[in-house]
């Protein structure tokens, strides 16, 4: 079982990852020119922000329940006794701290998108050099609080923090939202 979370731990980091790359093809578009073809025709700028968005949630969803099943498959021809509902919750468990740094992602590629993409995927590595960090040292709290994939718990082998889940997910959304009105109201901006 601590197999298990451990492994649904670097899951989550990966996830991470898949969700900053969404953030780095919205600002490639941008940098491209693409967006300005698309944007001088019927197509609302916040309606092409939130289906981008769209896009990474749905990103998120599937690779957290994908994630889950996997372990599963793999559970069970090792015969655990890991139950599929248990593996599927832990694979949703993945999803928060990614939700969290697509919000975050997402406000800063509205507010300032050239640095949409350094601030994002440096979160991930912020995120992984603390918990490294934290495992080796006995660090402040603050410090552990400061990376979004601290913030699971490494389930099955610990039930999921739903609370905690909820706030990054929260705290996430409100991010993207803040994101896309900003968003709507800026100028393109090139390479």
């Amino acid at each position: 079982m601590a197999y298990l979370g451990l492994v649904f731990i670097i899951a989550a980091g990966l996830v991470a990852i898949a969700v900053a790359g969404q953030i780095t093809a919205m600002r490639n578009e941008e940098a491209s020119g693409h967006l300005d073809n698309l944007l001088v025709r019927a197509v609302p700028r916040w309606r092409w922000f939130a289906g981008r968005l769209a896009v990474g949630v749905g990103l998120v969803l599937f690779a957290s329940v994908l994630t889950g099943v996997a372990a599963w498959l793999g559970a069970a021809t090792q015969n655990t006794g890991v139950g599929f509902g248990a593996l599927v919750r832990a694979g949703l468990n993945v999803a928060p701290p990614a939700a969290f740094i697509f919000g975050v992602g997402a406000l800063t590629y509205g507010l300032w998108p050239r640095a949409a993409v350094a601030v994002t995927y440096g979160l991930v590595v912020w995120s992984f050099l603390v918990d490294i960090f934290a495992s080796v040292v006995d660090s402040n709290h603050w410090l552990r609080d400061t990376s979004p994939l601290l913030h699971l718990r490494p389930a099955p082998a610990a039930p999921p923090d739903w609370a905690a889940a909820a706030w990054l997910v929260g705290l996430g959304a409100i991010a993207a939202f803040a994101g896309l009105v900003l968003f709507d109201r800026r100028d393109l901006q090139g390479a």
